[in-house]
């Protein structure tokens, strides 16, 4: 029995899911669709890759913060993903199921493991639920940030100040 859903197999994935998501519909939609978001987005060759580089960079501390922010930034995507499919009018449902069935906490080992499941630290969860509750409207900011970043590389590469000088080389001018 798995404390948590997940995903597991790297060539044939499968879904492994509690005896609570089991007994109510709407959780195990949930999961279901949570599940095959990772599915969708690579994320079980993904936990695979982190595993290779932790194992072969096993000393480097930047590698496991790496790896907790990869895994990390796989959940965020995913409940965005998940979102899209089972629609925004469910958007508060899908986290209050997300709170009831992250009962194991995320630690430093569960980096090694190949599988998708729906736990994290404490703090993890409160992120991703707060990011599901109050649903961001980083869409127009980033979209604004990024015309001005391009208007002001554009100004400064294509309008170039003219020589103070007008001779150029080879002119023969003295």
């Amino acid at each position: 029995m798995v404390e948590t859903p997940c995903m597991f197999g790297l060539f044939h994935p499968a879904i492994y899911v509690t005896r609570e998501a089991q007994e109510d519909e709407t959780i195990l939609r949930y999961v279901l669709e949570h599940e095959v978001t990772h599915y969708r987005h690579g994320d079980h060759i993904w936990a695979m890759l982190r595993c290779v580089c932790l194992a072969l960079h096993w000393p480097n501390p930047f590698v496991w913060l790496a790896a907790s922010l990869s895994m990390r930034d796989a959940e965020l995507a995913c409940d965005e993903g998940t979102i899209k499919r089972i629609g925004e009018e469910s958007r508060n449902d899908y986290g209050r199921s997300l709170v009831g069935l992250t009962c194991k906490k995320h630690t430093a080992g569960a980096l090694l493991g190949t599988a998708t499941t729906m736990t994290g630290s404490k703090k993890g969860i409160r992120e991703r639920v707060m990011l599901i509750a109050n649903k961001p409207k980083m869409a127009l900011c980033t979209l604004v940030a990024v015309v001005l970043v391009v208007a002001v590389a554009v100004g400064g590469t294509f309008t170039g100040a003219k020589g103070a000088g007008t001779n150029s080389p080879g002119t023969g001018s003295t």
